[in-house]
């Protein structure tokens, strides 16, 4: 789910190709558990080494009320949907995102910039960033925070949501935060 402006589809290429070159076997698309399991990799399937890419955690939410509605997302579904499943694109491709006018991230880490500059992208012109802490607590890089302010992010430091406000039909309309 990296965007290609930070991550390069060419350099992932290159990358993986030299790896394959060295002799190393992907088995991707598997779960180990149900598809086999660890002591099955270095035993039976033969395997000397094994190295386990499980990707990003599960999302923690903050616990808020109307955090599961439908325009509300995970940091990494969001970015696996733009940035791999083409969510960008519906009705043409099945995994949407729901485009709208504006778009809030939580938190202030490298995966939110990803966020905040991947909806600016996508051409959404509001795009607001939302941090509970002041920026020099911010856990991005500088120079991630420098770029998405480039890029015409709006930053609230020192702000926190309590409440993700919808409408009678479940939509999203705004969202309440309480000042630090």
């Amino acid at each position: 789910g990296i965007p290609s402006f930070r991550l390069p589809r060419d350099i992932i290429d290159r990358e993986v190709q030299r790896l394959k070159d060295c002799g190393v076997r992907f088995e991707t698309n598997k779960v180990i558990g149900k598809t086999f399991t660890l002591p099955q990799l270095t035993g039976k399937m033969g395997f000397d080494a094994v190295f386990v890419a499980a990707g990003a955690g599960a999302p923690a939410f903050l616990g808020i009320p109307g955090e599961f509605a439908g325009q509300v997302f995970s940091a990494n579904e969001f970015l696996t949907r733009v940035n791999l499943m083409g969510g960008d694109q519906f009705p043409y491709r099945d995994t949407p995102i729901g485009l709208g006018r504006s778009v809030v991230v939580i938190g202030a880490g490298n995966t939110a910039m990803d966020c905040l500059r991947v909806s600016k992208r996508l051409g959404i012109p509001t795009v607001r960033c939302v941090y509970r802490r002041s920026e020099a607590e911010a856990p991005a890089r500088i120079e991630e925070l420098r770029h998405a302010k480039e890029e015409g992010i709006d930053f609230f430091f020192l702000h926190a949501p309590v409440e993700i406000r919808v409408d009678a039909d479940g939509n999203v309309r705004g969202m309440k935060v309480q000042k630090m």
